[in-house]
């Protein structure tokens, strides 16, 4: 027994401390729960925590009594750390076995899965012996060399096979195929891996690595979103959290990678100009604004033509009635100053007076088709002069004419350009005012102080605040930080943003109020606190005491609120906002606000998440465009109508505009989350390269996608439109920032 026992004293020694740290895991498990009980975490939640944490301290007591009491590794605290690193590794590589082999049997067999983990789970623990015996705790470790081509492939391999294991909240594992395209990811791992080699020279920045995970965890927690509407698929039990940090793993990899080929790119690549004379580009080098002006009119015609007078959505409908003196939903959300006055503040007045009184114009001559198009003309040539200055602008900053004459062809054949420019909504303006404002920063950046520079940027300010309510939320939160950067610009950008603000705070002060003009509702700045009181109230509706429920009802009427909730949009919550609600009655509502916030702060998390993730998460998309006939004119009297025989024409285009997103790597232009991710691998690069006076340059679009993240709705894609409309203006200009040897001819 005593010779048993001797010649197995290093396995017996590792089954014992094997059990001990079983035990304290399970002590340190309903430990915690005890301790946290009390504390803000709602049932799951604690188990979650508790489990993290108990997992935490026992396995890292395993590690060391492995390392010092079983194997007895004593080295140094570099091979500790890479000691470490295998030990780990190994246990998130058998947890994954174990579950994809449990599950598999389970399905397969049809016996009691804790039947199928006992002699999973004993196999399991033998080669965990094996492993830490001669790898990880081992003096002499066997030698593994895996090729470079090696290491790709394998990589590959399980990131393909990570993603195309789908989860869902009834089983661990969906049966593979519905997401068979997917296996492209196997294709993009390697080749990214491969094309690295060539510039693996560079090493990794550590803004690209923050940049890389951030991006990382974004897909993973954009999937469990877009899929089960909460991080249940992240977090919702141990197969579930393995499978996660896999993918975040092989995400974070391949991110990094793409990220720094882009950038190299970008840092070393120079475009060649077009050497080769023509007709065509001496006419576009001698006038570059009338040649992209012509340009994009003729391409806009056949829109203009299949969808005459114009596109309408909603709010525009809604915005010609109030002008036309007929009642609208907008009159119900405002408290009146005078109950004959129509028109409200709920859209952009100017907006409204310009839209109406085109539309009362073709009214009064009998034809209020005639007055629509006349409103979309003037939209029309207002966009393509914004567009066409802004690719004479960047001629004059010497950006070649290869850029700018792709940068034309965006904006003349992506059909979102067309389709917002013949629409109603009150975006298009506002789009074109914010990039006449970027423009404007860059000046102030690369020019002397100039009076005409500040007193263009004060008018294109005073009108973005005017082209859009939040408008002058865009400002604030981009033009302050400017002075940071700009400092010997400081004294004229705090003149130019008191003016703005001093004739913003008169205009719906004083000569709104003047006129009799309602101004919007404080709804419309909650979204994020009313869909987290609404989620609550839908699935804790027992959190809320009787006298909760009392405060909560004076805004926002409790009876129906949690019916009302929908993830992706708080208007329906908005809708029963009580006009008359006093600071008071929302002094008492935040207080019911906040303590479901320390009870249910996932709940809080999850209804946030759900309004938002589409802006940050590539792999979903709503709210495209508005191409389809609007009835609520032809409702109220009025006869706008499209022209019936020119629906086959109306069919192709719109056919086009609807399925632009899915062509290969053009669509991305109009995918809201990719673009995001864009703007964020810019102002990254910015840092890296220690450019930090540019940006100011793209705080409007950053700070504007802010904006959208505080909306009422999800991935809605007129609200993303300002910073997707600037994006290659921006991608030009900056070009010629991030160039190693180029000059700042900029």
């Amino acid at each position: 027994m005593k010779r048993l026992i001797k010649n197995n004293k290093i396995f017996l020694t590792y089954l014992f401390f094997a059990g001990l740290s079983f035990i304290i895991d399970i002590l340190l498990f309903h430990g915690f729960k005890l301790v946290l009980s009390n504390k803000i975490l709602d049932v799951g939640l604690l188990t979650l925590v508790s489990t993290y944490i108990a997992r935490a301290l026992s396995s890292l007591f395993n590690f060391f009594v492995n390392k010092n009491k079983v194997f007895k590794e004593k080295d140094g605290t570099k091979r500790t750390k890479e000691t470490i690193f295998k030990y780990y590794l190994l246990v998130i590589v058998q947890a994954t076995i174990s579950g994809v082999v449990v599950g598999a049997l389970t399905k397969s067999l049809g016996i009691n899965s804790t039947i199928i983990k006992v002699p999973v789970e004993c196999i399991i623990f033998l080669v965990n012996f094996l492993v830490q015996r001669y790898y990880i705790f081992a003096k002499d470790p066997i030698k593994i060399n895996i090729s470079n081509n090696t290491k790709m492939v394998l990589f590959g391999i399980l990131g393909a096979l990570t993603f195309l294991i789908e989860l869902d909240k009834k089983t661990v594992f969906k049966p593979i195929g519905k997401n068979t395209n997917i296996l492209s990811y196997l294709v993009i791992a390697i080749a990214l891996m491969a094309l690295y080699k060539k510039f693996n020279k560079y090493k990794s920045n550590k803004p690209f690595k923050v940049l890389a995970f951030i991006f990382a965890s974004l897909m993973v927690l954009g999937y469990s979103y877009d899929t089960v509407s909460s991080a249940y698929l992240v977090f919702g039990n141990v197969a579930f959290i393995i499978i996660s940090i896999i993918k975040l793993l092989i995400f974070y990899k391949v991110f990094d990678i793409s990220i720094n080929i882009v950038y190299e790119f970008l840092y070393n690549y120079k475009v060649k100009d077009i050497i080769k004379k023509n007709k065509l580009i001496d006419l576009f080098n001698k006038h570059p604004f009338w040649f992209s002006f012509i340009t994009i009119i003729i391409c806009y015609i056949p829109y203009m033509i299949a969808f005459y007078p114009a596109v309408f959505g909603f709010d525009p409908a809604n915005q010609v009635k109030e002008f036309m003196g007929l009642h609208t939903r907008y009159m119900d959300s405002v408290v009146l100053l005078d109950p004959s006055v129509t028109i409200t503040n709920f859209n952009p007045v100017l907006h409204t007076l310009l839209l109406g009184g085109c539309f009362k114009f073709g009214y009064v001559i009998g034809n209020v088709n005639f007055g629509l198009f006349i409103y979309t003309l003037i939209q029309v040539i207002f966009v393509a002069s914004v567009l066409s200055y802004t690719i004479s602008y960047m001629k004059k900053r010497n950006v070649s004419n290869k850029l700018l004459l792709i940068v034309l062809a965006i904006y003349a054949f992506v059909p979102i350009f067309p389709f917002y420019s013949i629409g109603t909504n009150k975006d298009m303006y506002f789009s074109c005012f914010i990039l006449l404002y970027c423009l404007k920063l860059y000046d102030l950046i690369k020019c002397e102080q100039n009076s005409k520079n500040y007193i263009s940027l004060f008018i294109i300010m005073l009108f973005t605040t005017l082209s859009r309510n939040n408008g002058i939320i865009t400002i604030m939160l981009s033009l302050p930080f400017a002075l940071i950067w700009l400092k010997n610009k400081r004294k004229e950008i705090v003149i130019c943003l008191i003016g703005v603000l001093v004739c913003s705070f008169g205009y719906s002060k004083v000569l709104l109020p003047a006129f009799k003009i309602s101004n919007t509702s404080v709804r419309e700045v909650l979204s994020i606190p009313f869909q987290q009181t609404a989620r609550l109230a839908k699935y804790h509706p027992d959190a809320f005491s009787d006298e909760d429920k009392e405060k909560i009802d004076k805004i926002l009427n409790f009876d129906t609120l949690g019916k009302r909730y929908r993830k992706d949009l708080s208007d329906p919550v908005k809708n029963e906002f009580n006009i008359y609600t006093t600071n008071e009655d929302l002094i008492d509502y935040f207080g019911v606000w906040f303590k479901g916030l320390t009870k249910y702060p996932v709940v809080y998390f999850d209804a946030t998440i759900n309004n938002v993730y589409g802006y940050f998460y590539p792999e979903t998309s709503k709210w495209y465009l508005y191409y389809k006939y609007n009835t609520k004119l032809e409702e109220a009297g009025f006869d706008y109508h499209y022209i019936s025989n020119l629906g086959g024409m109306r069919d192709v285009l719109s056919g086009y505009g609807v399925g632009f997103p899915s062509i290969p790597i053009i669509g991305l232009i109009a995918n809201i989350g990719f673009v995001g991710w864009v703007y964020l691998f810019l102002f990254t690069s910015l840092i890296v390269r220690k450019k930090y006076k540019y940006i100011p340059f793209i705080l409007p679009a950053l700070s504007f996608m802010l904006v959208c993240i505080a909306g009422p709705a999800n991935t809605y894609f007129r609200y993303s439109l300002p910073y997707i409309m600037t994006l290659p203006m921006t991608m030009c200009l900056l070009y010629y920032v991030f160039q190693k040897n180029k000059k700042d001819n900029g």
